[in-house]
């Protein structure tokens, strides 16, 4: 029987202790830096129990890429200037908290291309007086240019389109309002529009003429945070009004006066000429 419990004890112990997250961590463990530049890395602890106080001890591989550990939310370091460093927090914490940075440079002319920061030996103090051991990190530095991330071309239209047997709406990359033409006698617009994520919810205020007001239909996407407003200016088509001349067409008569004198001379012309034939 004393066996039994035994074995439960040994067995509870080592799930709690093999359970248990005591560690630290750093925002980076590796960086490309170029030549004259340097970084800071965050350095935080992570414990179950609350502690008061945690030791380690930094180096790095090469000169050509130092490091130093500096404090800060307020904790203290007795050691600041050496190899290891005691830091002391103002208040007992447990969780995840930040015991500081590791500013890293690389002198102008390194003869290393590449180095690391190792942090070892940590122990953490609870408020009991226990020490609980920590695991080690490793930053990895290497001489260079950093990559450039390409800015990521985002398009905030949260529809995929918009619609309609009675207009047409062709959407754009960041545009946002239209213009449309309707027939003066419409009573309804049928607009519909279609979203890009089925998550998207859309809300359109009235499409009935007699009812829009300022002459607009808004159309409001939303998705978690992110919102959108699509504005769908109203506008009359213009009558178009063809002017026909009902002037009567007149005829020209001045013809014939021009005939009826010219017959007139010949006439007289034939009767004087008779007459001097007669004559003769």
């Amino acid at each position: 029987m004393k066996k039994i419990f035994s074995y439960i004890f040994i067995l509870s112990a080592f799930i709690l202790f093999t359970s248990r997250v005591d560690a630290l961590s750093v925002s980076k463990n590796s960086l490309t830096l170029e030549k004259g530049t340097s970084e800071s890395v965050e350095l935080y602890a992570n414990t179950e129990v609350e502690v008061t106080k945690v030791e380690l001890t930094l180096v790095y591989s090469t000169y050509d890429i130092p490091a130093a550990f500096v404090v800060t939310n307020g904790n203290t370091d007795s050691n600041p200037y050496a190899i290891t460093h005691v830091i002391t927090l103002p208040e007992a914490k447990s969780g995840k908290f930040l015991l500081g940075r590791i500013d890293i440079n690389v002198v102008n002319n390194p003869k290393d291309t590449s180095g690391s920061v190792n942090i070892h030996t940590a122990k953490a103090t609870t408020t009991e007086g226990n020490i609980i051991t920590l695991n080690n990190q490793d930053i990895n530095i290497t001489v260079g240019t950093p990559k450039k991330e390409e800015p990521k071309v985002v398009d905030k239209n949260m529809l995929e389109k918009i619609e309609s047997k009675i207009v047409d709406i062709e959407l754009k990359k960041d545009v946002f309002e239209y213009t449309v033409s309707i027939d003066k006698d419409l009573e309804e617009l049928d607009l519909k529009p279609i979203v890009k994520d089925s998550d998207t919810k859309v809300d359109i205020t009235t499409q009935k003429i007699s009812e829009i007001k300022d002459n607009k239909i808004i159309i409001t996407t939303k998705n978690g945070d992110t919102e959108q407003k699509y504005t769908i200016n109203l506008k009359e088509k213009e009558e178009v009004v063809v002017n026909v001349d009902k002037t009567e067409f007149k005829n020209n008569n001045s013809y014939k006066v021009k005939w009826i004198i010219l017959s007139v001379i010949l006439l007289l012309v034939l009767v004087g000429s008779l007459l001097s034939i007669k004559r003769k």
